[in-house]
């Protein structure tokens, strides 16, 4: 199988319908299209999409703070698993807030959602607690993860 090139772009308005639907495939409590188009009014908010042959299989937002960031979502489409976009979308996305002056980026993930917490765990993120009943539709425990920044080399995290 060829290799499909995966190009990462920051989110704009007219990415909307798409990230909507990745919202209705992936999450059974999906972000209105106002909510995200919301998010995109703030500087703070970093929202990037993941595109293979110009369509949008994928996307990433983290909301900063000072030093801290934290992680909304990031998800990719079931039919577009497997190829390291999501991946590609977490080096991108922990270059751009490191080169901001963000040191520690928090998450939370379902703890039965065992592909997601390797993927984090390889890039640095640690669990730190659990949050009960975090999660409904199926009601599930949310893990807490973070990944200290300020010691790593942002050479890491280039594509």
């Amino acid at each position: 199988m060829e290799q499909q090139r995966i190009t990462i772009r920051k989110m704009t308005k007219d990415d909307l319908d798409g990230v909507v639907n990745i919202e209705k495939e992936c999450f059974s409590t999906p972000w209105s299209k106002q909510s995200l188009e919301e998010t995109l009014q703030y500087e703070s908010n970093q929202f990037f999409v993941a595109q293979v042959d110009g369509m949008i299989v994928g996307y990433m937002g983290l909301i900063s703070v000072g030093v801290e960031a934290d992680v909304t979502n990031i998800a990719v489409l079931p039919n577009m698993r497997n190829q390291g976009i999501a991946s590609t979308l977490l080096k991108t996305m922990l270059a751009k807030v490191k080169a901001l002056g963000v040191e520690v980026v928090f998450l939370e993930v379902r703890e039965s959602n065992e592909s997601a917490i390797h993927i984090y765990k390889k890039y640095g993120f640690v669990p730190i607690t659990t949050r009960k009943h975090y999660y409904q539709n199926p009601v599930e425990d949310a893990i807490v993860m973070s990944a200290d920044l300020s010691t790593r080399k942002s050479e890491s995290y280039v594509l």
